[in-house]
């Protein structure tokens, strides 16, 4: 398996928002998205994208290959991402070969295949009720 790095992301060809992102090389400037971009929202975990190289920054430049997780997103309470709860849902989520994101402290990013049988919407709003 070849190994994920930091690499520095540009997705504005005017180069004014460049982030760090987690990526593992899978070809000639083709790289797998290992984490959320904050700054494309199209672009998620496990896409495979295609970058150009400058000087150190690589730019964006096409999306190559769709990821097979199906990606949500909630913004919670600090009791609500401490609870008891949100801990036995990550880790069901990564026991069905998903992955937890937690994001600025608060924002909750699940990424689950999309032929799952996990009612992900309908088990994080029994949670949510609770807060």
């Amino acid at each position: 398996m070849l190994d994920s790095s930091g690499l520095h992301i540009c997705f504005d060809p005017a180069g004014r928002e460049i982030e760090i992102l987690d990526v593992t090389p899978v070809g000639k400037d083709k790289y797998r998205i290992e984490e959320t971009p904050i700054f494309n929202p199209s672009v998620t975990m496990g896409d495979i994208i295609r970058v150009k190289e400058e000087l150190g920054i690589y730019y964006y430049q096409e999306t190559l290959q769709k990821s097979h997780f199906k990606r949500y997103a909630w913004l919670l309470s600090k009791e609500a991402v401490d609870s008891t709860a949100i801990s036995a849902f990550k880790q069901r989520i990564t026991e069905n070969d998903g992955k937890c994101e937690q994001i600025f402290g608060g924002l909750l990013v699940i990424h689950i295949p999309k032929n799952t049988l996990i009612d992900v919407d309908g088990e994080m709003n029994r949670i949510i009720e609770r807060f």
